[in-house]
């Protein structure tokens, strides 16, 4: 028989994948490289407690790994830290989308994922959290949102991946 703590962390990429198929799904994180494992991990418990504040459903943790610039140096950095995907619950696509990257600004990401139809989307939460600019006719001008395309199970991406339970899913188009 399951602990009731077993019971609550029960979750596995086949209902992150259900989840996501629905649309109204996020992933987010409030770890930062230049921070210590103790401040990241009170970090992440803050998360939990802001997502719950926000009315959304509580979190399931996973694993992810995001490349990190740094804003002074403009090193890049590969992290692994933990995750958090979220539903939307009962929320409009617009409230969770607006309140996803409220978190993301405030937790310092330099991007949240939000999936609310079939494809996801990395929205920067800080100028040139996407590093990249498009040039228009008259200037450059940082990059807001990118389509990253969709939810793929089993498979790894240089970008960025995320896991549970020993298993990956990345966004490719």
């Amino acid at each position: 028989m399951k602990t009731f703590k077993e019971f609550l962390e029960e979750s596995s990429l086949s209902r992150i994948k259900s989840k996501s198929d629905k649309g109204g799904m996020a992933v987010i994180s409030g770890s930062r490289d230049d921070k210590s494992k103790k401040e990241n991990k009170a970090r992440a418990k803050q998360l939990d407690r802001d997502i719950k504040g926000k009315g959304l459903p509580g979190a399931t943790k996973v694993t992810g790994r995001w490349t990190e610039k740094d804003d002074d140096t403009g090193k890049e950095t590969k992290v692994k830290e933990r995750s958090h995907v979220v539903t939307s619950g009962k929320k409009g696509k617009r409230a969770f989308k607006k309140d996803i990257k409220a978190l993301g600004k405030k937790y310092g990401q330099d991007a949240v994922l939000t999936q609310t139809k079939k494809t996801g989307t990395l929205s920067a939460t800080r100028k040139g959290g996407l590093g990249k600019k498009q040039k228009t006719k008259t200037k450059e001008v940082n990059v807001k949102r990118a389509s990253v395309g969709t939810m793929r199970p089993g498979r790894s991406s240089e970008e960025g991946d995320t896991k549970i339970k020993k298993k990956t899913f990345t966004y490719e188009k």
